[in-house]
This record gives C-alpha cells, sequence and structure tokens, in this order.
C-alpha cells in the first residue's frame, strides 16, 4: 500500500469561524503524486493550502502530513515533518542576493551540511547558478520562482505545496517552471499544485481535484479530466452562478 504523503480529513477552515472559505474538503496525496488544485476563482484552493501549511486557522477536520496527525502544528514543525510551502507572492527576499537567500533558507540545517545542499540546489537549477550575485529583486518572473523553488527545497522536503507559480508569467517562461516541477517530482518528492492554468496544469501533473466553493467536486487522473466536460461544467457553472 502507498503511503499517502498528504491527507486531508472533513477540513474546514477561514480565516472567520463563521465565514469558512475550505468547507469539508477531505484530499489524500500518495506519497511521489503531482496533483493540481483546480477551480473557478473563489473556489478556495490557495485558502486550503495555506490551512494545510499553518497560515490559515483550521476550525474542523484533520491535516496528516506522512501519516502524522499535523492539524493544529505551526508551520516550522510542519516543515521538519517533510512540508514546504511555496507562497504566491513575497516567496524571496528581494533586496538579498540569490546566494544570500539560499543560505538564510539554510540556516535551519545543521552547518556541516549547509554548503553541500546549496551546491546541489545550484545543480538543480543552473539559472541561479549563474548569477548568485544577482539581487532577486533583478530576476525575471520565472527566476525568481525558480528562486523560490530552491529556497523551499533547500530541507529537502518530502512534499512540496506551491501556489499558483505560473501567476503573472509568459507562456514560455510558465511552462519552463512547469518543466522543472515535473523533474523536482522525478526526484521522488511529493508536489500539490495550486494553478489557474488547467490545461498546462494537467499536462504536467498526474491527477487534478477540482475545487468549487470551498468543496471537492471532482477529480480523478490529470489525463482523463484533459479532455472531461465536466471541468468546463464546474468551471462555466461556478462562473455563471457567481456572475
Amino acid at each position: 500500500m502507498t503511503a499517502q504523503a498528504l491527507e486531508t480529513r472533513a477540513l474546514v477552515a477561514g480565516y472567520e469561524r463563521d465565514l469558512p472559505i475550505v468547507r469539508g474538503v477531505d484530499l489524500n496525496v500518495r506519497a511521489g503524486e503531482f496533483v493540481v488544485l483546480l477551480g473557478p476563482n473563489g473556489a478556495g484552493k490557495s485558502t486550503l493550502v495555506k490551512a494545510i501549511a499553518g497560515l490559515v486557522p483550521i476550525h474542523a477536520g484533520a491535516v496528516l502530513i506522512n501519516g502524522e496527525d499535523s492539524t493544529f502544528s505551526p508551520p516550522h514543525q510542519k516543515i521538519r515533518r517533510g512540508l514546504a510551502f511555496v507562497p504566491q507572492t513575497e516567496n524571496v527576499f528581494a533586496t538579498l542576493t540569490i546566494e544570500e537567500n539560499l543560505r538564510l533558507a539554510a540556516d535551519i540545517l545543521p552547518n556541516n551540511v549547509r554548503a553541500r545542499r546549496i551546491d546541489e540546489l545550484y545543480a538543480m537549477f543552473p539559472d541561479l547558478a549563474a548569477r548568485p550575485g544577482r539581487r532577486a529583486g533583478q530576476l525575471s518572473g520565472g527566476q525568481r520562482q525558480m528562486l523560490a523553488a530552491a529556497r523551499a527545497l533547500i530541507v529537502a522536503p518530502s512534499l512540496l505545496i506551491l501556489d499558483e507559480p505560473s501567476a503573472g508569467l509568459s507562456p514560455k517562461i510558465a511552462a519552463e517552471v512547469f518543466a522543472r516541477l515535473q523533474a523536482i517530482n522525478a526526484t521522488g518528492v511529493t508536489i500539490v499544485l495550486v494553478e489557474q492554468n488547467v490545461k498546462a496544469a494537467l499536462a504536467v501533473a498526474s491527477r487534478a481535484v477540482i475545487l468549487v466553493e470551498g468543496e471537492a467536486r471532482h477529480e480523478g487522473s490529470a489525463a482523463e479530466l484533459a479532455d472531461d466536460p465536466i471541468v468546463a461544467e464546474l468551471y462555466l457553472g461556478a462562473a455563471k452562478a457567481g456572475a
């Protein structure tokens, strides 16, 4: 039986207890999977992953990371349990260089492994290795997202969650980011990705879950959902309802 990297059980979350955004979501992600969370704007995708990461209050239900109850664990404890989270914005220190960003992220590691781990990340992201002294604020959108991913991977997590890493990127640069995520997944890291670009996300993910109005409404393999009319129905139906 394949181990569960991430599980949520009837998860209810949101900034206000009386107005939950996530409404009873059951999510199961097997170790090694690449799962994309899809859904129309306002579906609760970002709130769900932020709640899992410990950044949004959870009001009911449970979050398990690698089989361990982490529902109310603070973010730093979740990192030690194997979770790394890359938010959509403010995910790097713009005034610091690439090298300084990575060194700061590596502070959580023992002294004797920090330099080696940074070298491993440079090997994984050659664009970053080519310009370690450049400030993050001077990087292109794609390079900045790669730096954010490298910062998250510095602790060698087993589970990587990203919130819309392609937002604001050109199709070409977004494709490069997605290809890099596929390569990361191929090393054994489980990935959960929130994404608005349905076609591109389904092209790289192994499975997809569609959220509508804070609930998981549909799921299946990425290949199946790429041609599933229910996907368009859930998007367009939600759009009409909110019109």
